[in-house]
């Protein structure tokens, strides 16, 4: 009878449940605009994990910024936790036209985007869709049908219809608010997907928005959540103009920030959109934030982002000259500015540049894109572990769990053919831990660590040595 017992036993207990899993600092929070006029219940908050997208954040729809960004991010990464955020009013942002229409050929196009309640009039008489005409609201092409009332006479035809005006979108949308009653709209959506999907995003653009005003308050929120953001140059900022703007605003562009959870890039590339077969400049936001989600899942954040090939591209908005050893180029003028940009390299085009904004009033490991990525993996991988400390007894015992499961992750991280850190250390400093500050439950943690620096420069120092001549010489 194994299970019995005359006496007395101790059973052991386990040890605070205390692991620390990897953080997810690859989900992606795109702030923008969406058709939501094709949508049939659009949300303030969207989620997208994959091409199945149409229904919830709409078509690939010219100069709407966020169908547009989640095909490119999930081109390039494979696949991505995606939060949309729009910014769009269908009611706000629109605009009504009445006009006259020509028709060549039984066809006539509309140049607006967007185009809803059109209704066609020929003097006075309504003319009916389907019946007389029929309208693609992808193209914006009216065709004449055949039988109806405009097969013979298509004159004095005039067309009304509701189109979106993108120029009334404006940087106070996407900053947003919060009401009254604790309504959050534009970037300060943001808390709801915290709060509601109970996920803190890592990376956070704004595609296309490239002020001051939008960026200083995506800094802001990206300081608070820990978060990495690629902020777009203005369209037509040229690599004069960039040198310039870093210093002070000139021509009603600003890129004066020095913030190390920024990365500024640019110019804007040519992309295809396959929804509506034309190719047109985008900018280069979602094309870093794509290449860092796959960075992310097939190497580790530690990988910078420097010298990443884009397969998607399809040309820029003006050339950037390249020469791997000369300073002087486009390309390493920008990157002496903190601005990464994009070279073509026999062929293939690259994301070039490794440095957050922080450079280069700043200098050292921080300012590189990776470390800054790298320190608030480590970051919130301890502290989301430690959730289940709070509200514990301090004890030694306690004390010496937590530094052993750190230290042992550390040992982890350091490890292997890819690591992301060259080590750590974490300790209890009895210094700071003062008999006041734990009965009042304050328990001071130390650990330090250093994420793996990138190649940003290699210098190749070659000795020409005519010794070799009499040894390759000699028999």
């Amino acid at each position: 009878m194994t299970d019995y017992l005359h006496g007395a036993e101790t059973k052991e207990q386990e040890s605070l449940n205390f692991v620390i899993e990897d953080a997810d600092i690859s989900s992606v929070v795109v702030i923008g605009t969406m058709p939501t006029y094709e949508i049939e219940n659009p949300q303030k908050v969207s989620k997208v994990v994959n091409y199945n997208y149409v229904g919830t954040i709409g078509n690939n729809i010219e100069g709407f910024t966020i169908p547009e960004a989640v095909q490119t991010i999930l081109d390039l990464s494979g696949g991505a936790n995606i939060y949309c955020i729009n910014v769009f009013d269908n009611d706000k942002h629109t605009a009504t036209v009445d006009k006259t229409i020509t028709f060549a050929d039984g066809v006539c196009v509309l140049s607006e985007t967007g185009i809803q309640n059109l209704v066609l009039k020929q003097g006075e008489d309504e003319l009916g869709l389907d019946v007389d005409f029929e309208f693609d609201p992808k193209t914006g092409k009216i065709t004449v049908l055949e039988g109806g009332t405009l097969e013979d006479n298509q004159e004095n035809v005039t067309a009304s219809y509701k189109y979106v005006d993108f120029t009334k979108v404006t940087d106070a949308d996407v900053i947003g608010a919060v009401d009254k009653n604790n309504v959050r709209t534009g970037l300060q959506a943001i808390w709801d997907i915290v709060a509601e999907y109970g996920v803190v995003p890592g990376i956070v653009i704004a595609p296309g928005f490239a002020s001051k005003n939008v960026r200083t308050a995506i800094e802001t929120i990206s300081e608070k959540l820990r978060a990495f953001s690629y902020v777009d140059l203005p369209k037509g900022t040229n690599v004069n103009l960039i040198e310039k703007a870093r210093l002070k605003e000139v021509e009603g562009i600003d890129l004066t920030t020095s913030s190390r959870r920024l990365m500024p890039c640019g110019p804007w590339m040519q992309r295809y959109n396959q929804y509506q077969d034309i190719t047109s400049l985008k900018p280069l936001s979602p094309v870093a934030a794509g290449l860092r989600v796959k960075l992310d899942r097939e190497r580790n954040c530690a990988k910078s982002i420097d010298n990443t090939a884009i397969p998607i591209a399809k040309g820029m908005e003006f050339p950037i000259s390249f020469i791997l050893d000369d300073p002087t180029t486009d390309s390493n003028r920008m990157n002496a500015k903190g601005v990464a940009t994009v070279i073509n390299h026999k062929g293939t085009y690259y994301f070039w540049g490794s440095r957050n904004a922080g450079f280069p009033s700043q200098s050292g490991i921080k300012t590189f894109e990776h470390c800054q990525r790298t320190t608030d993996f480590i970051i919130k991988s301890i502290q989301d572990a430690q959730f289940v400390c709070v509200g514990e007894k301090i004890t030694r015992g306690f004390i010496d769990d937590i530094i052993a499961k750190i230290n042992d992750k550390f040992t982890a991280w350091a490890s292997g053919d890819d690591p992301l850190i060259y080590g750590g250390e974490a300790y209890f400093d009895e210094s700071i831990n003062t008999a006041e500050s734990i009965a009042n439950g304050h328990l001071r943690l130390s650990w330090s660590y250093c994420p793996v620096a990138c190649a940003e420069r290699i210098t190749n120092l070659p000795y020409l040595d005519i010794t070799i001549i009499t040894k390759s010489l000699a028999g």
